[in-house]
């Protein structure tokens, strides 16, 4: 008789995926159960390599115990329970965290299950808040085995990158991918359709309701867009010998890998020329929004569209000029959005992933409008194809202060015209509901090409058709003051997620919105923008953790279970934005004290128990006004600037967890300490061999949990207004995936390149 093997342990070992992908599980027919932790998958489809179950030389299963030929009975006849089944009665974990909810199909949102003796601000799904790792990914991403083979590869392809994404193709084994979960030739066709629609609208539509602007020349254009009063002081380089530069106005510099801008004697220690790692560039005013424009063939030229509004707009000391009746009421109606070129090596990305070039950046120009101050900002995610006609870098949405959307074609600039200063007279079209009182746009977001969804002031949100306008339906979502929203472009594009004032987060199914909607049971109160994104690989939304307290923590909600969110950064001060990039999960988290974080989400999501996790702090920056001077060359300056980078990876916790274990550790130390001790208070064991000299100091022990008072201590630091981060943005092209901009208050956007080249094949 063989012997019953011994049940296998996975924990703290990653597993190897290896399932038959022809057995097929109905979702509809039964509840299915997902394995423990403590078990790997193969065990729940067979411990055969094709999912068969093993069986010993006697024909019994593997699980079998040979010796019971069926239940045994007492004297009385009722089953006798053994000391084997009570153990495994009592060793049974977590029999319902992976019950996984019927529903029709994968894309169906199911209902919020709620029981009638739990009141709503608790999550009574069918996924426990303990469910970790299998359990975890299998009631996310299955029941279906090709689904849940592509959410492993995923996290297997990056688990050697914590903090930033690799820089490599797609063609090698640990590079960037676009999305796996459309069909193949997705983006390809969408592209194609969207150049279709884009030339049917020149087409047809009609000649009056066509976009209508004018050129005008680039002394008079400078002066519709925002221009400080000033130069600013920058303190860039390495933290022990950073050096002072002049950054001018809509000035540009390119920045080494050491933080410091080029100059001549740039030598690396192998002697080979430093590489570009990015730029810094001053806009001018405060950037508000910022956006890439997308493009789908290869293209060594980047464009970045950047709303600014003047420093006055925020300044507190304007108030009382303001309330006194000499502010110009016509400066608040005008606004511009300004267009940036970055370029790439020649050919670098044809051959993987972009290099930026050792060239500053320029100003392509501006579009300036009198439609109000610009708020918000999207790019349509569809890209146009170079080929069409007339040649495009893209449509873009703006949301304007007088509560309106207007959409923008923004047409290709050639170079002979660099700088273009256009004046918006009309646009393509205005979004907004005009047969109610008092009702704005808040905020926007884009479905495909030819879909808007926008939020309202009234707490409503609606779904419009760009060409022709027509407004598609309409869903009161909320009872507040919806401050953003979001779709799960492209894999799931009808799926809205929405985040009120003060109310609960919510996803409303726009197929069915009637219907198909559910929510995060807990209450909160949101007064930032920014804080809402689409986690293509990860199939969830990344969003400031919904809680009915203040915190600085960034949530991942899967769109099936939207209802549980799940911690995946936690920064030291407010939090103003966050961004994830289209073909990585790795997301970037500005801060009120201008400070940037970078993780990789999808590690912290299926953490093992044991496994490191870690973030990095890109870098700090700092702003400080000055008193009005003069530089050197006779320029005046508005104020001065540091930024620090080159910090070390730290734990990705929350200090309020690492306080409680540390605290536990103190306790069991001190507990094991008294147990060396006698009931007479003297030492066990031999006595020591200097008993009779001086004691030996103890080393002054690392005081982890004042660090981490510190921490939490920093949560409620006020910061100079100027000194946060108001946007940071991954660039959604994919051979520039790597490619970041981070814009600051100060009036200083920062492109980098953010890839990680020297990674394990």
């Amino acid at each position: 008789m063989a012997p019953r093997p011994a049940r296998r342990s996975a924990r703290g070992v990653r597993k190897n995926y290896n399932e038959a992908s022809s057995i097929v599980l109905d979702d509809d027919e039964e509840p299915i159960q997902v394995p423990d932790n403590d078990r790997d998958i193969d065990d729940d489809l067979g411990s055969g390599s094709n999912g068969v179950p093993d069986f010993d030389a006697d024909g019994h299963g593997a699980d079998d115990d040979p010796s019971s030929d069926g239940d045994e009975v007492d004297e009385d006849g009722n089953p006798k329970t053994t000391t084997a089944s009570k153990y495994q009665q009592k060793g049974k974990r977590n029999a319902g965290a992976g019950m996984i909810q019927s529903r029709k199909g994968f894309h169906d949102i199911p209902h919020y299950p709620l029981e009638t003796r739990i009141v709503t601000r608790v999550y009574a799904g069918p996924l426990r808040r303990y469910a970790r790792y299998s359990a975890l990914r299998d009631s996310m991403y299955g029941p279906e085995i090709p689904r849940i083979r592509v959410i492993w590869a995923l996290e297997t392809k990056w688990s050697a990158f914590p903090v930033l994404p690799p820089k490599a193709g797609a063609s090698e084994v640990r590079g960037i991918m676009p999305s796996p979960w459309v069909p193949q030739g997705f983006e390809k066709n969408q592209t194609l359709a969207a150049s279709k629609w884009y030339e049917g609208y020149h087409l047809h539509c009609p000649v009056e309701e066509l976009q209508v602007c004018h050129h005008v020349a680039a002394h008079q254009g400078e002066s519709l867009v925002p221009n400080a009063n000033g130069e600013l002081v920058t303190l860039l380089g390495p933290w022990d010998r950073q050096r002072e530069f002049i950054l001018p106005r809509r000035g540009s510099l390119e920045i080494a890998e050491n933080g410091s801008p080029f100059t001549e004697d740039d030598i690396v220690t192998d002697g080979e020329e430093a590489r570009s790692r990015g730029w810094m560039i001053d806009v001018g005013g405060i950037p508000l929004a910022i956006a890439w424009a997308p493009f789908f063939l290869r293209n060594n030229r980047q464009v970045l569209a950047v709303a600014t509004i003047p420093f006055s707009d925020q300044d507190s000391s304007l108030v009382v000029e303001e309330n006194s009746g000499n502010h110009n009421a016509t400066s608040e109606i005008q606004g511009s959005v300004q267009f940036w070129e970055f370029a790439a090596e020649e050919d670098s990305s044809k051959e993987g992933m972009a290099t930026p070039a050792k060239r500053p950046s320029r100003l392509l120009g501006a579009k300036c409008f009198s439609w109000g101050r610009p708020k918000r900002m999207q790019f349509c995610p569809v890209p146009m194809d170079e080929s069409a006609s007339p040649s495009t870098n893209g449509i873009l949405a703006v949301l304007c202060s007088d509560g309106r959307v207007r959409v923008i074609d923004c047409k290709a600039i050639h170079e002979d015209q660099v700088p273009d200063y256009a004046c918006m007279e009309a646009p393509m079209v205005t979004f907004g509901q005009d047969n109610d009182y008092n009702v704005e746009v808040t905020c926007l977001t884009w479905a495909n090409t030819n879909r808007l969804a926008l939020g309202h002031s009234d707490g409503s949100i609606t779904l419009w058709s760009v060409y022709p306008k027509t407004l598609l339906q309409r869903h009161g979502a909320h009872t507040t003051y919806v401050i953003d929203i979001c779709s799960a472009y492209p894999s799931n594009p009808y799926l809205v997620a929405s985040v009120p004032v003060g109310g609960c987060a919510t996803l409303t199914d726009m197929s069915h919105p009637s219907s198909e909607f559910t929510y995060f049971p807990v209450p909160a109160i949101s007064f930032q923008p920014n804080l809402l994104c689409w986690n293509e690989s990860m199939q969830g939304f990344m969003a400031l953790y919904p809680s009915s307290t203040p915190n600085t923590t960034i949530a991942f909600l899967h769109h099936r279970f939207f209802a549980q969110a799940r911690s995946i950064c936690t920064g030291p001060n407010t939090l103003t934005c966050v961004s994830v990039g289209t073909t990585h999960p790795f997301i970037l988290v500005g801060c009120a004290d201008g400070s940037v974080f970078a993780c990789n989400a999808l590690q912290k999501l299926f953490k093992q128990k044991g496994e490191p996790l870690r973030k990095l702090k890109i870098f700090e920056h700092e702003y400080r006004p000055v008193v009005a001077t003069r530089s050197s060359q006779g320029n005046s300056i508005r104020g001065a600037v540091r930024i620090l980078q080159g910090y070390l990876p730290e734990v990705n916790d929350d200090p309020r967890t690492e306080k409680r274990k540390e605290m536990d550790r103190k306790k069991r130390l001190e507990r094991e300490k008294k147990s060396k001790y006698t009931a007479s208070g003297k030492k066990k064991g031999r006595p020591k061999k200097n008993a009779g000299l001086e004691p030996e100091q103890p080393e002054e022990e690392h005081d982890l949990e004042g660090e981490l008072q510190e921490k939490l201590a920093s949560r409620v630091v006020i910061h100079e207004p100027l000194t946060r981060v108001t946007a940071v943005a991954w660039n959604p092209n994919t051979n520039f995936s790597c490619w970041a901009a981070c814009a600051m208050a100060s009036g200083i956007i920062k492109v980098m390149d953010l890839g990680v080249e020297d990674f394990r094949a």
